[in-house]
């Protein structure tokens, strides 16, 4: 029998990966003053709403 490939996860997995490698090649994103430019706060946004979906969903699964 094989698993069947979790789309929430993949696509959970992504946004961090997105959102890491525009981080180490962003000075605005790198530096310790204003915060991420825009592109690194979408990307941001994008990780942590798909991260909240996917511990709710496994929080969810538990009980």
């Amino acid at each position: 029998m094989t698993r069947r490939r979790d789309d929430l996860y993949d696509r959970y997995m992504r946004a961090h990966r997105d959102h890491l490698e525009h981080a180490a090649s962003c000075s605005a994103c790198r530096a310790d003053q204003h915060g991420p430019c825009e592109t690194g706060t979408a990307l941001l946004d994008a990780f942590a709403t798909l991260q909240d979906e996917y511990l709710a969903r496994l929080a969810a699964q538990q009980r």
